[in-house]
């Protein structure tokens, strides 16, 4: 991965080997359905208000099928995770809509690599859909609660596109500040590599030689960025998974097509499959493979529902969502 331009400075605390020890990190992935309205529920903005108020817990997010409102989102956990990565269209007329990736962190994003699709069917044709992979650093946590004098802010904490990028949400250098708080005091500096995506969803015969193909070009991707990183997770729609139970599946054929992607995806990758104990979730289609990350568990807490407003008890997204629990 190449270094971007905009970093974000935070206290890193040196602490001798023989104390250091491993950090618990949750990560959601989330289909969260934003597609632009008629494609959806004619109701995405009163959706899309009340999702951060279910991610803010969680260290890392990825998103999916945030086509629309992403702005909303990431501006509302601006506080707690500044730092985000997304997946544009490769060029302002086309394709229609953009991939629907995001990434939000409350740990500092060094570097971002993205990858888009080259072969898509049918509707996926109209969305720039791909991967996106950023390298974190674990020892760097954004600290809200700490307030800095304005005079001391220096760089934006925002890795992304330009119409996010914001000078109101900056940080402090405290490089001199000797002071640390006990969750962070015997953590050994490390770095994660995480890629978030959404794959070719179908079950036609071109929709198959489409997934097939994203699994070669993004398990390459993954292993040429991310051949040296002892901690690497991915996330995302996969639309396939590694075993033929499934009820995204039509039908025997479209499972074995699938799982058969899905594959060539582990060993393209090098990443394994994340094993779901979850009853009836084995053959979810929303998933994480990894590598040299301590696997704790994998959750699903059910899709919350609308509170007020318009469409008020209906659910917010029409996919789970997980959560990832490791250890790094």
């Amino acid at each position: 991965m190449q270094p971007t331009a905009a970093t974000h400075r935070a206290r890193a605390v040196q602490v001798p080997a023989a104390s250091r020890r491993e950090r618990e990190l949750s990560i959601l992935l989330w289909n969260t359905w934003l597609l632009p309205g008629p494609l959806s529920d004619n109701n995405t903005f009163s959706r899309a208000s009340e999702i951060p108020a279910h991610l803010v817990s969680h260290d890392i997010i990825l998103l999916n099928e945030a086509f629309t409102q992403k702005a909303l989102i990431i501006d509302s956990l601006r506080s707690t995770h500044p730092y985000v990565a997304t997946l544009p269209r490769r060029c302002w007329f086309w394709p229609i809509f953009d991939s629907g990736l995001v990434v939000l962190s409350r740990y500092a994003i060094l570097e971002v690599r993205r990858t888009w699709f080259g072969k898509r069917r049918r509707w996926d044709f109209f969305a720039g859909k791909g991967g996106v992979g950023v390298r974190v650093d674990l020892s760097r946590r954004y600290k809200p609660e700490r307030p800095a004098p304005r005079e001391s802010y220096t760089q934006r904490p925002i890795l992304n596109d330009d119409e996010y990028d914001d000078d109101r949400y900056s940080d402090y250098d405290d490089d001199d500040d000797d002071s640390s708080d006990d969750e962070d005091e015997h953590f050994e500096p490390k770095t994660l590599d995480i890629y978030n995506t959404h794959m070719q969803a179908g079950n036609s015969r071109g929709e198959h030689s489409a997934r097939h193909a994203q699994s070669t070009q993004l398990g390459q991707f993954i292993a040429q960025n991310s051949f040296r990183a002892s901690a690497v997770i991915l996330g995302g729609d996969l639309n396939m998974g590694p075993i033929l139970e499934s009820v995204h599946y039509a039908n025997d054929e479209d499972a074995k097509e699938r799982v058969k992607a899905y594959r060539t995806l582990r060993e393209e990758s090098g990443l394994d499959n994340v094993k779901v104990l979850v009853e009836g979730k084995g053959g979810d289609i929303n998933r994480f493979l990894s590598r040299g990350v301590r696997i704790v568990g994998v959750e699903y807490p059910g899709v919350p529902v609308i509170r007020k407003g318009k469409g008020k008890g209906k659910k917010l997204s029409d996919s789970d969502m997980v959560v990832l629990k490791v250890r790094v």
